[in-house]
């Protein structure tokens, strides 16, 4: 493989962590060494209902998605949760945090679904360039993070070239 930062996950990984060395480190080695990567995070991909004969680069996807849930970067949130654990998801995210970003459960309907949920956080986020992305891992559930308008665009751009997609999660 060519040197792991010119790869889309790396660059993914970068963009949203702000380029936390330790998470970068563990994509590294994702990338570089897949299948010892995937022996050491066995039960992780178990739970995914993943086996060492899938595709090498949904295992470096799904490797990139879990490290960036393990280090606080994006959380994942089952289709159906109530509103009040998917605002606990988001609230905790280092994203929302370092930025500071309002997230009030006056601003919801506790009826709505987690689209209509994160398409008012957008609307609500939009004073500070803040939107709430979503990575897709091919299944029913939301993996969400805080992004910067500037660099959504980006990420998405960068999901393409990996064969993959980052939208909006109000679009997921």
């Amino acid at each position: 493989m060519e040197s792991p930062d010119n790869s889309p996950i790396y660059k993914i990984a970068a963009e949203i962590s702000n380029a936390d060395a330790k998470l970068l480190s563990e994509i590294s080695e994702c990338l570089i060494h897949t299948s010892d990567y995937f022996r050491k995070h066995l039960e992780n991909y178990e739970n995914r209902g993943m086996e060492e004969e899938r595709d090498i680069d949904e295992i470096r996807w799904i490797g990139m998605v879990d490290s960036l849930i393990e280090h606080g970067y994006v959380c994942e949130c089952d289709y159906k949760e109530e509103l009040d654990e998917v605002l606990a998801c988001i609230k905790v995210l280092k994203g929302v945090r370092n930025e500071n970003l309002p997230l009030e459960p006056d601003w919801f309907d506790e009826e709505d679904e987690i689209t209509d949920w994160c398409e008012t956080i957008d609307q609500n986020w939009q004073p500070q360039d803040m939107c709430i992305a979503a990575i897709d891992i091919g299944s029913d559930s939301y993996v969400m993070f805080a992004c910067r308008r500037d660099s959504f665009k980006t990420l998405c751009e960068y999901a393409g070239e990996a064969g993959y997609r980052i939208d909006l999660a109000c679009n997921m």
